[in-house]
């Protein structure tokens, strides 16, 4: 229960390891800053915030704000020169989440690129994107909203991107993700048989095939950002599943191929950096989910105690015969003791367990 003493104990000792945290950092900071509050103090200021942010929100908003008061007595509140800091911190604070304030840094980001770039340029997609993306989190629902930013970032990228390749992928993966949870919110509310229903799924399986050809296309079939969105789309479109395994053995083996480029990517903190390191994670998962259902791993607690750990087995086994031994071996080696001997245990059985159909 929430208000039980256990709970305010962990809270308390939680607090408390925050609080030694950043009086450390303080402490360093006062030995290692200039004496002048010069731009020095403010990239040092955003070093510790970056440090800060897998372990506490609060610490890496503190330092960033402190970077940025630092930034704004030397170049103004409407500089273009803090503009990387302003989204930063609706970075994080969408991730926190604290969605009001978000919305507030992602829009100061706008108005200052807007004024120094104009209205048209291709570095304010992000920015819309990002709003989108906060507009459709299930806290706020606003459909309404998060269409107008993403179509106008599309807009903005059709007239100034190449002809040959128009819109990026990350645009279109907002666009999918949008139609899809519209069209969830419609089911909620019992819309099953209208026609806007089957028009969102469509467009959202348009969307996804978008996302992936526009990634091949800009970055290359064998790019971390190809492997993302292909693993997004077998993720998120009801297909055949040997249809499915087919993709997801390519992009596996991809994966461990490039393995470097994915784990520079895990050590980014970004939105674009965050779809990479979540989709790709998952590839594997979704290939040994698919011996228990007719759909991708599931990431609702209930449904994962649930879930028949033999078919961990059966997928790599899978994995074994068709995409590759060193793999399976890899995979193998991540779980504990017991986990081991039964996926071993199933890898030497002469026949192997269709997947759900």
């Amino acid at each position: 229960a929430p208000d039980c003493p256990r709970v305010h104990q962990i809270e308390r000792r939680i607090f408390m390891a925050i609080s030694i945290w950043r009086a450390h950092d303080l402490a360093q900071y006062e030995r290692t800053k200039t004496q002048e509050d010069g731009i020095e103090n403010a990239i040092l200021c955003e070093k510790y915030s970056e440090t800060e942010l897998p372990f506490s929100w609060n610490d890496a908003i503190f330092w960033l704000k402190k970077s940025l008061e630092i930034r704004e007595k030397l170049y103004g509140k409407n500089s273009i020169a803090n503009i990387s800091q302003y989204e930063r911190m609706a970075y994080i604070y969408a991730d926190k989440p604290s969605h009001n304030n978000a919305l507030k840094y992602y829009r100061k980001a706008l108005r200052i690129r807007e004024k120094a770039v104009g209205i048209s340029d291709l570095s304010l997609v992000e920015d819309y994107v990002c709003i989108a993306e906060i507009y459709r989190h299930p806290d706020i629902n606003n459909y309404e909203e998060c269409a107008k930013n993403l179509f106008h970032a599309k807009q903005i990228e059709e007239e100034n991107r190449p002809a040959d390749n128009p819109v990026s992928f990350y645009v279109y993966q907002g666009l999918a993700d949008y139609y899809r949870d519209r069209h969830q919110a419609n089911d909620k509310e019992g819309q099953n048989s209208t026609k806007n229903l089957s028009e969102d799924s469509l467009l959202q399986k348009e969307a996804l095939q978008n996302m992936v050809t526009s990634a091949i296309k800009e970055y290359g079939p064998e790019s971390c950002e190809s492997v993302a969105c292909q693993e997004k789309y077998i993720h998120d479109i009801a297909l055949p599943t040997q249809e499915r395994l087919e993709i997801a053995g390519k992009i596996l083996k991809i994966y461990d191929t490039h393995i470097d480029k994915f784990e520079r990517h895990q050590k980014s903190c970004c939105p674009l950096s965050n779809f990479i390191n979540n989709t790709t994670r998952r590839i594997a998962a979704d290939i040994w989910f698919s011996w228990s259902a007719d759909y991708w791993f599931p990431w609702n607690t209930y449904q994962k105690q649930a879930w028949d750990r033999s078919n961990i087995g059966w997928g790599i086994k899978w994995i074994k015969e068709n995409v590759s031994e060193q793999i399976a071996e890899k995979l193998i080696s991540r779980f504990h003791a017991n986990d081991q001997k039964m996926i071993r245990d199933i890898i030497s059985q002469p026949q192997i367990k269709e997947p759900v159909i």
